[in-house]
């Protein structure tokens, strides 16, 4: 069992290392040929074969644009017949299948933003309806005892690259410390490094 943990925590390391430190092209244009060659890839890495190749989802997740991702998505799904999503669940699990699905979910709703209703439930809002309010969510994530993970995580792996430098100068303006400071006391280990490092400079 502490070997499979073992695994799951490298894999992990690996994804998130990997998603923060590759530039990525993030324009509306992808290649057909390249998204149904990664299709096939990730097809070929998971639910074709016995075991489970980690390093080519962590190439691809990390490496491609959001919106390569979400055509590989649904090239997947018309080729293969499953969803991707359904494919991760199935390969993967724990902090490392949960991290791949937050970027397979940020790519295919990456003109949205998260926003938590109710006990667990999320749903999708327009980002100028929504922006607003996400300083709120993130604080009330890491409020009190413990720390609401999925959500923490989700907003800034959505909002990474789009609009966060606002969303942390309205973070500091509501609660009057930077949004890194409070990620840096209300996480640790690498989940912790990923998160900062996907917030950028602490101002």
């Amino acid at each position: 069992m502490l070997m499979v943990k073992d695994a799951q925590t490298f894999q992990l390391k690996s994804l998130l290392l990997a998603y923060v430190r590759v530039p990525r092209y993030e324009g509306p244009e992808v290649d057909r040929a390249m998204v149904e060659k990664d299709a096939k890839a990730l097809y070929k890495a998971g639910e074709k074969k016995l075991g489970t190749d980690e390093n080519t989802f962590i190439r691809i997740f990390s490496e491609k644009s959001r919106a390569h991702l979400a055509a590989v998505s649904t090239a997947y799904h018309s080729v293969y017949g499953n969803s991707l999503q359904k494919a991760v669940k199935s390969e993967t699990s724990g902090h490392f299948e949960f991290a791949l699905l937050t970027i397979l979910q940020s790519a295919e709703n990456s003109g949205s933003t998260l926003q938590r209703v109710g006990e667990g439930f999320l749903f999708v809002v327009p980002v100028a309806l929504g922006l607003l309010s996400i300083p709120f969510v993130l604080h009330k994530a890491m409020k009190g005892l413990g720390t609401d993970d999925t959500t923490l995580t989700r907003i800034i792996v959505t909002r990474a690259e789009i609009d966060l430098q606002y969303i942390k100068q309205e973070y500091r303006k509501k609660y009057g410390k930077t949004l890194n400071d409070a990620v840096h006391s209300e996480t640790s280990g690498h989940y912790k490094a990923f998160l900062l490092a996907l917030l950028g400079p602490n101002h």
